[in-house]
């Protein structure tokens, strides 16, 4: 038996002190890639071991996934491709571009088909708007590692391609 901890529903005062200084610095200064730098590092680690811990659930359920990592998470988290592909998953060089407004920003290197706008936000569109029809057989969709809110949904997605066969 696991017993989960939820002592409050927001962050301590403290807690939410740094957190509002880092978003607040990040926000002012964030156009300075030498000040951006200076963002500490437990702040950066959260999506780092949200991604790790998230590669680790489609590892346990067997989800054929691959990651997308920007050059900026790649300086950040140096060592985040290799561990992404040791534990067995493909990973790609992610960037993005002003494309046509049918296909969404998001690139990646090798790249993959186009994907159409509403696959490229899909994680966005079945946790924010409740749309949660199934992609078709075979498609590829977006789910973005960097948004922690969307693990719930996530689970009950994978959970739901697989009744269907889909996984």
């Amino acid at each position: 038996m696991v017993v989960h901890d939820l002592d409050f529903p927001v962050y301590s005062r403290r807690t939410c002190l740094r957190r509002i200084f880092w978003l607040a610095y990040y926000l002012l200064f964030g156009w300075s890639r030498r000040l951006r730098n200076r963002i500490p590092a437990w702040f950066l680690h959260e999506k780092y071991y949200y991604a790790l811990a998230l590669a680790r659930i489609d590892k346990i359920l067997e989800v054929k996934a691959l990651f997308g990592l920007t050059e900026e998470a790649q300086e950040h988290f140096p060592d985040l491709r290799s561990r992404l592909e040791g534990m067995g998953f493909e990973v790609r060089d992610h960037y993005h571009s002003e494309g046509p407004s049918e296909l969404g920003r998001g690139r990646w290197d090798p790249p993959l088909p186009p994907l159409p706008k509403d696959y490229a936000t899909y994680d966005r569109r079945y946790t924010l708007l409740g749309e949660r029809q199934l992609p078709a057989e075979g498609s590829i969709v977006a789910w973005h590692i960097d948004h922690p809110m969307n693990l719930h949904d996530y689970l009950d997605f994978i959970e739901r391609c697989k009744q269907e066969g889909r996984m």
